[in-house]
């Protein structure tokens, strides 16, 4: 099998990890609450809101999604 030349092995790889990004799930943080010593973020994932806590936040933003995490959507108001 020929070799691929440099430049495009370069290009295929930054498009792939183009893809990647654009693949990932958006996390869009909409609130915060503070309160007795923990913080409850909401957050819209895929059309959903979902309250969180930071590691739940963590999680998600790293790739996670709600289903794996356990958490069910809440209603919006």
């Amino acid at each position: 099998m020929p070799k691929i030349p440099t430049d495009v092995r370069k290009h295929l790889a930054s498009r792939r990890a183009v893809k990647h990004a654009l693949d990932r799930q958006k996390v869009v943080i909409v609130s915060k609450r503070f309160g007795e010593g923990h913080v409850t973020t909401r957050v819209l994932v895929s059309g959903e809101y979902y309250e969180v806590d930071n590691r739940q936040l963590d999680l998600l933003e790293m790739g996670r999604s709600p289903a794996q995490l356990g958490i069910e959507p809440v209603a919006h108001h």
